[in-house]
C-alpha cells in the first residue's frame, strides 16, 4: 500500500522542526510504516532544507515542492497550487491513496483525485470553517467583508474536500454533526466515510514521572493568539498574588498579556518555545495544566498533559468538554478569567481531587488515544478505503 501524505498549505518539515512537532508527527508515520507496511511520500511545501531532516523521516519519501508554488504574493501562491497535480502527475499516480493532513490546502489532493481516480482521505483535525465563526472579529464595516471574503474561501473548497473524500478522519465527537449540517453531507457519510480517530499520543514518552513539582505555578502550552483565549487567562491570574502563570508558546497576543501583567503585577514567565519531544520532562515539573481555549478541536496538548498525569483545567467548549470529565478526569470552567480564576483555586486547594483526576486523566488517554490504538483505527480505514 502506498499513501501519499499532502502537507497544510504553505507548511514543510523545516516547518515541523521549527514549531517542535516534527517529532511527534514523524513517529505516528515511521510507526506505520515499520508494523504495516505501509510505504509513504510526503509532499512538502519546503524547499532543499527539508532534506536535512530525512534521518527523522528514515523510509518515507520526500517530495519538496517549493519551486512550483513558490511566492511571497499569498492569491499567486495559491494559483499555482492549483496546478501542482497536473505538473506532478508521475508522483500523484504512484501512490494508491492520497491523504490530506488538514483541508487547509486540500484542493491540491481532490484536484489530483480528480484527474488520476486515487483515493482520497481529508483528515479533519480543524475545521477552518468552525474557527472561522467563532474568533474572526467583525466589529466595521470592512473587517465584516473581509470575514465574508474569508469564509466564502474557507466554506468552498472545504466543501469540494469533504464531497470529493472517499474518507474523512475527523479527531473530535463535535465535528461529525458539524460536518454534516453545515456541508449537507447525508447519511451515508456518517456510517461509510466518517472516522473519528483521536489525536494519537505516545503514552511511552507522554507519562508521569518523579520530578519535583513546582508550588503554585500553572501551565499553559499553545499559540498566543485569540482563539486560545490567552487574555483572559492572563486576567484570571488578577489578585492570585502567590501564583505564577508559565507560558510556552509564542504569538500575536503577546505584547497585549504582558502589558496586563506588568499593570497588575502578575506573575507570568514566557518561556519560549520547545521541541515536542522536551515537553514530558517540562510538563511533569507541574501540578496543574490550563488550556483556557474558546474554540478547539481534539487539542494534542491537553491530551499530552494528562498522560503525563497531571491535573488538567479546560473550559467548557467543544473539543475540551468531551474529553475532560468535570471533577473526574480534569476541571472545567467557563472563558471568562473570573471562572478560571476560581477553578484554579479550587484544584489547587483540594489536593485529593487534584491527585484523582491526574491518575484518572492518564487511564483516559491509554484507553482512547495510545500510540497502538490509533495506528490499528488508520490502518484499518485505510483498507476500507483501498476495498471500495
Amino acid at each position: 500500500m502506498k499513501a501519499l501524505l499532502v502537507f497544510t498549505f504553505g507548511m514543510s518539515l523545516y516547518d515541523w522542526h521549527e514549531s517542535g512537532i516534527i517529532f511527534r508527527e514523524n513517529a505516528f508515520y515511521n510507526e506505520i510504516l515499520k508494523n504495516k507496511n505501509v510505504e509513504y511520500g510526503f509532499l512538502t511545501y519546503g524547499d532543499q532544507r527539508d532534506f536535512n531532516y530525512a534521518n527523522l523521516v528514515e523510509g518515507i519519501h520526500l517530495f519538496p515542492i517549493s519551486k512550483y508554488v513558490n511566492s511571497k504574493n499569498f492569491l499567486l501562491k495559491f494559483i499555482k497550487s492549483i496546478f501542482l497535480p497536473f505538473r506532478l502527475k508521475k508522483l500523484f499516480v504512484n501512490f494508491d491513496i492520497i491523504k490530506a493532513f488538514q483541508t487547509y490546502g486540500s484542493w491540491v489532493s481532490f484536484i489530483a483525485k480528480i484527474l488520476y481516480g486515487k483515493k482520497l482521505i481529508i483528515r479533519s483535525g480543524f475545521i477552518m470553517l468552525r474557527a472561522t465563526k467563532n474568533v474572526f472579529k467583525r466589529n466595521n464595516l470592512r473587517s465584516y467583508i473581509k470575514y465574508l471574503m474569508r469564509y466564502s474561501f474557507i466554506f468552498l473548497f472545504e466543501l469540494f474536500a469533504y464531497k470529493m473524500a472517499d474518507g474523512i478522519i475527523v479527531t473530535s465527537d463535535y465535528d461529525i454533526p458539524f460536518l454534516i449540517k453545515y456541508y449537507r453531507l447525508n447519511k451515508k457519510y456518517k456510517k461509510n466515510r466518517i472516522r473519528l480517530i483521536y489525536n494519537y499520543i505516545d503514552e511511552s514518552v507522554f507519562k508521569p514521572l518523579a520530578i519535583t513539582k513546582k508550588d503554585k505555578h500553572i501551565i499553559y502550552i499553545g499559540n498566543l493568539r485569540r482563539g486560545k483565549n490567552v487574555i483572559n487567562l492572563v486576567k484570571a491570574f488578577i489578585g492570585l498574588k502567590d501564583f505564577h502563570l508559565d507560558i510556552i508558546g509564542e504569538g500575536e497576543d503577546r505584547e497585549e498579556m504582558e502589558k496586563i501583567a506588568k499593570k497588575h503585577n502578575i506573575n507570568i514567565n514566557f518561556l519560549g518555545l520547545f521541541p515536542n519531544k522536551e515537553l514530558p520532562q517540562i510538563l511533569n515539573q507541574y501540578q496543574i495544566f490550563i488550556l483556557p481555549s474558546i474554540d478547539e478541536g481534539n487539542p494534542k496538548v491537553l491530551l499530552e498533559a494528562m498522560s503525563c498525569g497531571i491535573a488538567c483545567i479546560g473550559t467548557n467548549i467543544q473539543g475540551i468538554n468531551n474529553i475532560i470529565n468535570h471533577k473526574k478526569n480534569g476541571y472545567l470552567c467557563e472563558t471568562n478569567p473570573e471562572s478560571m480564576r476560581e477553578a484554579i483555586v479550587k484544584v489547587y486547594g483540594d489536593k485529593n481531587l487534584r491527585i484523582s483526576m491526574a491518575n484518572q486523566a492518564r487511564e483516559f488517554i491509554l484507553d482512547n488515544c495510545s500510540f497502538r490504538t490509533i495506528i490499528e483505527k488508520e490502518y484499518s480505514f485505510y483498507n476500507e478505503i483501498l476495498n471500495k
